[in-house]
């Protein structure tokens, strides 16, 4: 078996931010830990783009990264299924069984 091991140094957290934001608040509101900033974020789910956008550049680093691992490992079916086409459309025929997404310490 072979592991992948991906490195992402950016990510336009703004950008995704309509994507991002749903995932995180359902995340946030999981975790014990998170529940202040949790109920925070859940009580400002309307407020403007420009508003929510602030508030993700406010956070820290760390809480960015755990942002973006919560929401690629959401998605971790509809990546696995694109890397494997994309695979197959170069000729290289795979059964990817996961793909692990973890923010560094």
């Amino acid at each position: 078996m072979l592991n992948v091991h991906v490195s992402i140094s950016e990510i336009d957290y703004e950008a995704a931010l309509d994507t991002i934001m749903p995932i995180f608040l359902e995340h946030m509101s999981q975790n014990s830990d998170h529940s202040f900033l949790s109920t925070v974020l859940s009580k400002t789910k309307n407020l403007s783009s420009a508003a929510a956008k602030t508030a993700i550049k406010a956070l820290p680093e760390k809480s960015k990264e755990e942002l973006a691992v919560v929401c690629f490992n959401h998605y971790k079916e509809s990546i696995l299924q694109m890397l494997t086409e994309a695979a197959a459309e170069k000729g290289i025929v795979v059964k990817m069984d996961d793909i692990t997404v973890t923010a560094e310490s």
